[in-house]
Formats: C-alpha cells, structure tokens, sequence
C-alpha cells in the first residue's frame, strides 16, 4: 500500500505522463502527451490522491484539458490493495469523462483503449515495485512535458486490435485459453 503514497513514481508508470510540482491546495500538477503519428495532445491539469491506509484503499481524481480544440479530460481511478498469499493485489476501477474532440472517440472506442491503457499501466507498475526498493533519490528539478515519451495512441490501438483477434481465435477454438499454471484448457 506504502508504494501509492509516491505519485510521482506511479505517474513514470503511465506512458506520456509527468508529474510537473505540487499546487498550494496540495495537488499534483502534471501533463500527459499523447501522440497520434505525428500528431501530439498536450494535456495539462491537477490530481488530487486520497487514501485510506485502514482499508487499503484510495481514489486518484484528476481533471485536464488539451492544447487544442477544447478536449477536456476527467478521470476518477479508485483502487483497493489485498493480500493473496505473499503477493498483494490491485483492484482498479476508472470512470473517464471526455468532452470536445475526445467525446465522439470515447463513445466508439474508448473502453477497449482505456482498458489496454490500464493493462499496461499495471504491468509497468509491477515491474517499478517489483523489487521493493525505494525509488530514487529525485532530480534537482521537476521533469517536463518536452521530457516525456508521448503516449502512442497506435500502441494502444494495435493492443485492442490483439487481444480482439485472441478473442475471435478462441471462440473459433484455435486458441485455446492459458490456466493460472501457464497450461492451455
């Protein structure tokens, strides 16, 4: 539970994120780029980050809006931390609210990309914890957006269109699913 107290660190995890310094209201500042070919979004906003160490739970709520045709973006993640044997695991729950230019893509394909995005953004976290080290010392200066890797919409396209094509495949019964011990039923 003690890792979702580092937001910075859990933002590295998010592909075309940053964590650019804290509001006086003691928010997050930050920014998420996001690529379409050549094409980039900057998004700019705040996330708040409740927890509650009790139950091993927390809400991340963070609002931004875009550098272009008035695309705004608000994003509710609600996570729950629970022990399975020596090995703890998250339950994520995220509501996304797009407006502008983002809605019409939210409406046609918003929750397979955004659970994709998910996918990755809990298997990046896993491998940043994996060890239980600390994070680093931080930088003198707080990283900026010209810093980040943008986030590549294609990437997350192609693993909507994957694991669609595995579905497709399963159901016709030439793949067949993997058990938890990595054998195929």
């Amino acid at each position: 539970m003690r890792h979702f107290t580092d937001v910075e660190r859990m933002a590295r995890c998010m592909p075309g994120a940053v964590i650019e310094g804290r509001g006086d209201d003691g928010s997050y500042l930050g920014a998420m780029v996001v690529s379409f070919g050549p094409k980039k979004i900057n998004f700019r906003g705040r996330v708040t980050h409740e927890m509650d160490m009790i139950d091993h739970s927390g809400t991340l709520t963070g609002r931004g809006a875009a550098d272009m045709r008035a695309a705004r973006i608000g994003v509710k993640v609600s996570y729950t931390v629970r022990a399975q044997g020596a090995e703890s695991v998250v339950a994520l729950v995220s509501d996304a609210d797009l407006t502008g230019v983002l809605a019409d893509f939210a409406r046609t394909g918003g929750i397979p990309v955004a659970n994709a995005l998910m996918a990755g953004f809990a298997k990046r976290m896993a491998e940043e914890f994996a060890d239980d080290a600390p994070a680093a010392a931080p930088q003198a200066a707080s990283p900026q957006i010209s810093d980040v890797t943008p986030l590549a919409a294609h990437t997350l396209l192609w693993a909507v269109i994957k694991d669609k094509l595995l579905q497709f495949a399963r159901w016709l019964g030439l793949v067949r699913k993997p058990t938890a011990e990595g054998k195929h039923t």
